[in-house]
């Protein structure tokens, strides 16, 4: 009822519109919008408009302060190297070690605190060891020196054998269902390394694993969050024993990694067993160092929601790319530990920043977000750009952001585009940092939108 009740409002809007100067500012604007809605419905006449536009997670993503020298790193990231190494066959009595160390269903938080490093003067190598059961997809990243870098993803270069006589086979051979693609009972284990090298001495680095794909949508709300070595979702061990299969003047470290975390609302507790992936680092003649963060080391905690803005250039091209923009907030935060496990965060101070990505109409436009309302901004068609704001007042909740467009036929009047409510044709919506935009001309597809199945 809602969506006729919108064609016909649409259809009432243009009767009336056509009845006042086509260049009196509320009649065009209200003419504009009415087609642009009427257009919406018909072309995705399955979506139902009773529906949030905001698809956005706002999972956070976590990283040390950087010092403000990111062209200086920027050029020296050209210099590192994560290169594919060899095949390693994993020591047996390194996997029965550590699952002895990392029992299955255990709350094992206990045995390390979150981390970060310092990088040896030497090349390390790290390697996957373990893979436990995981409907979810992830990779994994090292940041170092404020650079990052995907180094692995789940089930890539990872072989097992089922029985001491059977053959090789790719973990993403072993079963088609995510979950069971895994090395859990496998007799033999081995996997591809990656070596790290020209790499600067004594800087700061750390890892995350970030999820890319879930397969339960009981799981839903963890896509493209982070597990990380800074906020307690992954733990080191130095004491392990040094796999037989590795030279005796080579420092040794296991890493365990949890992949999912607590949510109450979905019916999700995490059993922090830490033991969802494990990998092995490796180092002639040292690993990197070990610094447990405390009360006192600063985390930025990072919230992001990329907004995809229709200009209503035309009311029948629902591209959402002609302004496509990144709001983030990031808080300085200070770890909270209970009987030494991390179990939240204290916020010492907020700022907020937004990042123009895209931009893919003609119109010139002024956007604002929160309290601040940038100076206007031509509109240009097809352009992958990176212009930083600070902006301030912005509510990732709430999405107080809105747009003033140029009237095609009136350069003198704008047309206001606001994050829509439910029952509107959108003309705003909220998704994924990681969500690409669509190319010129090109609707985004209704399975982005809530379709409602037929009972």
């Amino acid at each position: 009822m809602k969506k006729v009740a919108l064609v016909m409002l649409a259809v009432l809007s243009l009767a009336a519109c056509q009845n006042k100067d086509l260049y009196d500012e509320q009649a065009k604007e209200k003419d504009t919008k009415a087609q642009y809605a009427a257009n919406f419905v018909e072309k995705y006449s399955n979506v139902s408009l009773n529906q949030s536009w905001d698809f956005s997670n706002k999972n956070e993503a976590y990283s040390l302060p950087t010092s403000g020298q990111g062209g200086r790193r920027a050029a020296r990231a050209a210099e590192y190297q994560v290169a594919k190494g060899d095949v390693y066959e994993v020591d047996n009595n390194t996997l029965t070690w550590m699952k002895n160390k990392l029992k299955d269903g255990n709350d094992n938080r206990s045995l390390g605190k979150p981390f970060y490093m310092k990088t040896p003067g030497n090349s390390f190598t790290i390697v996957p060891i373990f893979q436990g059961q995981a409907s979810s997809v992830w990779e994994l990243h090292a940041v170092i020196d404020g650079v990052d870098f995907k180094v692995w993803e789940k089930g890539q270069d990872v072989w097992i054998k089922k029985n001491a006589n059977s053959d090789w086979q790719t973990v993403e051979s072993v079963s088609t269902n995510e979950l069971y693609k895994n090395t859990e009972n496998a007799a033999a284990v081995k996997a591809r390394t990656y070596t790290f090298s020209n790499v600067p001495v004594d800087v700061e680095m750390y890892f995350y694993l970030t999820i890319t794909k879930v397969t339960n949508s009981k799981y839903n709300y963890t896509l493209n969050s982070q597990m990380s070595s800074l906020n307690g979702m992954m733990l080191s061990i130095k004491d392990c024993p040094r796999p037989a299969n590795i030279d005796e003047d080579n420092q040794v470290m296991i890493i365990g990694c949890e992949d999912v975390y607590d949510n109450p609302s979905k019916g999700v507790k995490s059993d922090n067993d830490m033991n969802d992936v494990v990998f092995m680092i490796y180092g002639k003649p040292e690993v990197p160092g070990i610094i447990e963060i405390t009360e006192e080391t600063t985390i930025e905690r990072k919230s992001t929601v990329r907004y995809m803005i229709e200009d209503l250039g035309s009311t029948n091209d629902f591209d959402f790319n002609d302004i496509v923009v990144d709001v983030s907030e990031i808080q300085s935060s200070h770890a909270v530990f209970t009987n030494g496990i991390l179990t939240g965060w204290t916020d010492s101070g907020k700022r907020q920043e937004a990042v123009i990505r895209h931009l893919g109409g003609t119109l010139p436009f002024i956007l604002t977000i929160g309290n601040t309302e940038l100076a206007e901004h031509v509109g240009v068609l097809g352009a992958d750009i990176e212009e930083k704001y600070e902006v301030s007042g912005w509510d990732k909740n709430l999405h107080n952001i809105g747009v003033k467009v140029k009237q095609a036929e009136n350069t003198t009047v704008y047309n206001n585009v606001v994050f829509p409510k439910a029952g509107e044709a959108p003309m705003i919506i909220a998704v994924e940092p990681t969500q690409a935009w669509m190319t010129e001309r090109q609707s985004v597809p209704d399975t982005w939108f809530y379709i409602p199945t037929e009972e």
